[in-house]
């Protein structure tokens, strides 16, 4: 009779995303299709504003000393005037006042996008997050500091019209990209933690 006493074979971890955290990754995915929506929606206004303006000189595209306005030229709004009667070096500057006051929210949409399809296919701790969130951070703060530096270059250019340039969103967005660096290193942690985990038998 033999002595020997075969052991039951060592489980192996499981394949990223083969039914890990199920509910977090249906919550991902739908929260994953809305961001995809807002992603494709505010990249095509973004462009539409843009072509309205250096295209099709202006059209629909009106600006007021503190504000902006989109479409048919509104009534009772004082100093208003048409963008496409501005001076070209001024158009010009109000366009890469709008590209940096308003392209990092785009890229900030897709790197979370990416994020949300890690979280989605049960990657919870993907080497990656990371790094995606430190961009999104990074976003955010360009995001805080762009109107100011579009407002100086419609101040070198003159004859600007809308000077404003703070925003009651650019503080809350510095706080949450610091928030957003935060919940990087959290991640980098918890991806040591599971390559721990995963590694000990």
């Amino acid at each position: 009779m033999s002595n020997v006493v075969a052991l039951p074979p060592v489980p192996k971890p499981p394949e990223p995303g083969s039914g890990q955290h199920p509910s977090l990754r249906i919550l991902a995915c739908r929260v994953g299709y809305l961001i995809h929506g807002l992603l494709a929606a505010g990249s095509v206004l973004f462009g539409a504003i843009l072509v309205l303006g250096l295209v099709f000189d202006g059209a629909l595209l009106w600006l007021a000393p503190d504000a902006a306005y989109l479409g048919l030229r509104p009534d009772g709004v004082d100093g208003l005037v048409s963008f496409g009667s501005l001076p070209w070096p001024t158009r010009l500057a109000y366009a890469a006042s709008f590209i940096l006051s308003k392209g990092p929210i785009l890229l900030v949409l897709a790197e979370m996008r990416r994020w949300l399809s890690n979280l989605a296919a049960g990657l919870a701790f993907a080497p990656s997050d990371a790094r995606r969130l430190r961009r999104m951070a990074l976003w955010l703060a360009a995001y805080s500091g762009g109107p100011l530096l579009g407002h100086a270059l419609v101040r070198i250019a003159g004859n600007g019209v809308d000077l404003a340039w703070f925003q009651g969103a650019l503080i809350p967005a510095l706080v949450l990209a610091a928030v957003l660096v935060v919940v990087a290193e959290l991640l980098r942690v918890g991806h040591a933690v599971e390559q721990d985990r995963n590694g000990f038998v």
